[in-house]
Parts: C-alpha cells; sequence; structure tokens
C-alpha cells in the first residue's frame, strides 16, 4: 500500500509540472547571411550576438553557431536564449576570416546590426502569418534575420 502511495504521488506531481513542449522557455534568434548574388548562408564566419556599455566597449558576447542540430534549421546561423532574455542593446557582430576559395581570396565587411524584440523567435509559441519567408514546425513559424553582404575588394 505504500508503494502504491509513493507511485501516485510521484505520477500525479509529474502530470502537474510537465512542460507542453520540448523546447518550453527557450527562444532561438535565427540569422541568414549570404550575399545579393548567392543565397546560400555564408560559412565559416565568426557571429557574436553582442551587448555593449554606453562607451561602446562589449560587456557581453554569445556565439551563433551554424549547424543544422535543430528541425527548422538548415545552414542559417542560431542562438537558443531564454524567453526572459531581454535583447534591448544587443547587436549582431559579423567579420569575416579572409579564405582562399575558387582561386580567389573572400573576405567580407565587418558589419553590426542593431536587434529588435522581434529578431526573437519563441521555440513554442504561435503565430499567425502568411509570408513565404517563414519555417513552420509544429504549426509554429519562425523567421530568420536575412543579412546581405558585401565582399571587400
Amino acid at each position: 500500500m505504500k508503494k502504491l502511495l509513493i507511485f501516485l504521488i510521484i505520477l500525479v506531481s509529474n502530470v502537474i509540472y510537465s512542460q507542453h513542449c520540448p523546447y518550453d522557455g527557450s527562444s532561438i534568434i535565427i540569422a541568414k547571411i549570404h550575399t545579393r548574388e548567392n543565397d546560400n548562408t555564408i560559412p565559416n564566419l565568426k557571429v557574436s550576438l553582442i551587448k555593449k556599455d554606453k562607451k561602446g566597449k562589449i560587456k557581453k558576447e554569445f556565439i551563433l553557431t551554424q549547424s543544422n542540430n535543430f528541425p527548422i534549421l538548415t545552414d542559417e546561423y542560431s542562438l537558443i536564449v531564454g524567453n526572459t532574455f531581454d535583447i534591448e542593446n544587443y547587436y549582431l557582430k559579423i567579420e569575416s576570416v579572409c579564405e582562399f576559395n575558387n582561386g580567389e581570396w573572400t573576405k567580407y565587411y565587418l558589419t553590426e546590426i542593431k536587434l529588435f524584440e522581434n529578431d526573437i523567435n519563441g521555440l513554442c509559441d504561435h503565430h499567425d502569418a502568411s509570408a513565404k519567408d517563414f519555417k513552420y514546425i509544429d504549426g509554429s513559424v519562425y523567421k530568420p534575420i536575412e543579412i546581405i553582404l558585401r565582399k571587400t575588394n
């Protein structure tokens, strides 16, 4: 009888505090970085989410990775943050490494882009949108931040 009572207490407590989706409490920042000539994401960039103080010095830095380990990603850069992440005063900083590719050296201009609240996608939220650039998973909609880089000469 005692074992049955303990089992029921554990069962009830797990049902009460269960998540409604596997990514409960998380959001994602997705960046699609490409050139005007090619829509494929540029590989091997250093993409950081940075927060600056009033003097312009970096106070915090998070690195975005390019992986497709998440169901809605193909080749975009991404970072998973908490739902309570305050995006105010954060910038997306994109740095290029000089690479030799297809018989020529390639380097892109350093770019910093101010982020806003709508650049974060809640992983368990449901949105209503009809734009073709959105990606869907389980009824939720995700729109990457689209950034077009220019090559340096």
